[in-house]
């Protein structure tokens, strides 16, 4: 279903960029009357800034005095937006103390750019978080001159010695997320990246934050982004591949795996994601007897073909691919993509296989155009693998789960018909909902497991790229009038299903879960669960949401299960962990069909491990069977 935001992680970006992207800058109208800060409580939105631009990017990026005016007038904002607010999200102050910490870092201001990422190094709350936190921009400044000729050699030594620092399990995913982001690509490749990015904001109208703090990063690192990426991936390699295959790993002996045989009861789990391969799970799957693939509506309730389940297109209407269809040049495609994938995978864990070689090797030689391609690719097939991979998690050791697919679609490159979010769409979405709990009630389903989420700035981000030149205050308001209407129709939907367990994903915003709310894990109904993400230590990865909203943690970071054609692949988000979850309480209600979704989330939660600050509950399934046993 249109908008619907996945929660796989794929740590590919600029330095920063994944920050900056939790900023939710919607109200333009907010003013301080009194003189005194205004409180920026949970959904209280901060005042749109943008900057008018009228070149291109590479014209700009000549431009140093236009650079320069922009850089200050970004700092002036952000420094009045923290004097005349309170702000409580501290997702929004890691973004503005980051950015105010990189521009006093341009400026070579270094005392006041340590001082602000002090400041920004206090509010992370996750111990990862803070040891690794603006980790090599404090190694730049602590190097000396940049105009010496030691600089690098300096760099090298600083750096090496930050990172031995660190007792890698504790910090896997936010080592792995720096290393990625210097890994990949030149400076030269960057701009050229950047300018298919920045161009169509540029020529729509004013740059947001979020654009300018990437144009503003282009022009003042670049010119030593090589030979910082050189050392930051030599250390990293040398220091995290050893250490990624020695890593620890609890999960194996918590792992609860049902006997077949037993006289336990088949429970039927839904996966709502992009699509699945049922072939991958032919021998477990749900079956509607009352319908039979022939094109038509058999048993006359509204799909056609929902054998093993439903589907529905862009446009919201009801279709029978349970795997979204690929073009003929996707399926010539799709080996190659899935080698690229799973070495990407491999990379990350230090497995040196025969598709980490083959991802070295393609992306090591290939030119500008050909990388973007490849990024590209990575990204759409990690979409498409994505329903299939958090089924094989969901049924995993558990012969008694029969499988229901149903498949939403997104705009995630295989189509050419996405439009822009629309109340008409938010309405038909409604009315798939509802149309969804009939049909799920109809098939016994026990539980759903919900890989994906939405913010309100992912309605904000769809408006601006459908409608670059609606005004600001507009894309607002439309952003916050339907993703109002999404969750009051998730809400209405899945509260009339008290019988069925919602498991959903926290999301990989790195954001608190209480202030940047998303839907549907954040609704407060009794039969939801949500779910943020550990590494294979137990501890919390770096892109998974904080707050009272996350109810239960997690494997998260790079997991093995199926993509389609049966193939296995490490990946890594909070899609990983949820299905983790689903796959324990469907193998509790196996055991005890009479148990509420209430009670199996009692179970869930009691049999967790909490963390001494009681911020981290770790999923124990052994534990959970013990307390069910005990109740019997």
């Amino acid at each position: 279903m249109f908008n619907y935001r996945n929660s796989i992680h794929v740590s590919f970006s600029y330095p920063g960029k994944l920050i900056i992207a939790s900023l939710i800058l919607l109200n333009p109208f907010i003013t301080n009357c009194f003189g005194q800060k205004l409180k920026n409580a949970p959904g209280s939105p901060l005042p749109i800034h943008t900057y008018p631009i009228t070149d291109s990017l590479n014209v700009l990026l000549a431009d140093r005095n236009h650079i320069r005016a922009l850089k200050e007038q970004l700092k002036k904002d952000l420094l009045s937006d923290l004097g005349h607010f309170e702000i409580r999200d501290t997702a929004v102050l890691k973004s503005y103390y980051r950015i105010l910490g990189d521009l006093a870092f341009y400026e070579r201001n270094n005392d006041q750019a340590l001082a602000y990422y002090d400041t920004l190094r206090t509010l992370e709350v996750k111990p990862a978080a803070q040891a690794t936190s603006a980790l090599v921009k404090r190694s730049l400044i602590a190097s000396g001159d940049p105009e010496s000729a030691d600089y690098m050699v300096n760099f090298h030594a600083v750096f090496t010695k930050k990172i031995n620092a660190i007792a890698y399990e504790s910090a896997a995913s936010s080592l792995q997320r720096i290393r990625q982001q210097y890994a990949n690509l030149t400076a030269a490749e960057y701009v050229k990246i950047a300018a298919s990015d920045l161009n169509p904001p540029i020529a729509n109208g004013p740059l947001s934050i979020r654009n300018l703090d990437y144009v503003l990063f282009l022009f003042y690192e670049m010119h030593d982004f090589d030979k910082v990426s050189k050392v930051v991936t030599l250390v990293m390699d040398s220091v995290t591949r050893a250490a990624a295959r020695k890593q620890v790993n609890i999960w194996p002996a918590r792992e609860l795996t049902l006997p077949p045989g037993k006289p336990y009861t088949p429970v039927v789990i839904c996966v709502f994601d992009l699509g699945t391969d049922i072939s991958v799970f032919k021998d477990r799957l749900y079956t509607n007897k009352k319908e039979k693939i022939d094109g038509l509506d058999n048993d006359h309730n509204s799909y056609v073909d929902d054998v093993h389940g439903v589907a529905y297109d862009l446009q919201e209407n009801k279709d029978s691919h349970l795997l979204m269809p690929l073009t003929a040049e996707r399926q010539k495609s799709y080996p190659d993509a899935v080698k690229l994938l799973k070495g990407y995978g491999d990379d990350e864990a230090g497995i040196e296989s025969t598709e980490f070689r083959y991802f070295k090797d393609v992306t090591t030689k290939a030119n500008v155009v050909q990388r973007d391609s490849i990024w590209n690719l990575i990204n759409l097939v990690a979409d498409y693998v994505h329903g299939t991979h958090v089924a094989g998690i969901a049924m995993r050791g558990n012969p008694y789960a029969r499988l229901l697919t149903v498949r939403f679609s997104e705009d995630v490159g295989f189509t050419p018909d996405a439009k822009s979010p629309a109340v008409e769409t938010e309405l038909k979405v409604a009315k798939n909902l509802k149309d969804l709990v009939k049909y799920w009630k109809a098939a016994n389903v026990r539980v759903v497991t919900m890989s994906w989420g939405y913010f309100i700035s992912d309605y904000q981000t769809d408006i601006a790229k459908y409608n670059p030149k609606m005004p600001a205050d507009e894309q607002k308001n439309l952003a916050v009038k339907l993703w109002t209407m999404r969750k009051n129709a998730l809400y209405e939907a899945f509260s009339s299903a008290p019988g069925i367990l919602f498991v959903a994903s926290n999301g990989n915003k790195n954001s608190n879960s209480d202030m940047d709310l998303r839907y549907p894990a954040a609704l407060d109904i009794p039969n939801m669960i949500g779910v943020g993400s550990v590494n294979s230590a137990g501890l919390e990865t770096d892109f998974t949401a904080t707050g009272k909203k996350v109810a239960i943690h997690a494997n998260g970071y790079l997991v093995e299960s199926f993509a389609p054609g049966g193939s296995k692949i490490l990946l890594s988000g909070t899609s990983m962990a949820t299905p983790y979850i689903a796959n324990l309480a469907a193998k509790l209600i196996a055991m005890k069909p009479s148990l509420s979704p209430a009670e199996v989330i009692t179970l869930i939660k009691k049999g967790a491990d909490i963390s001494a600050d009681g911020r981290i509950k770790l999923v124990n399934p052994k534990r959970s069977f013990e307390l069910l046993t005990a109740l019997k």
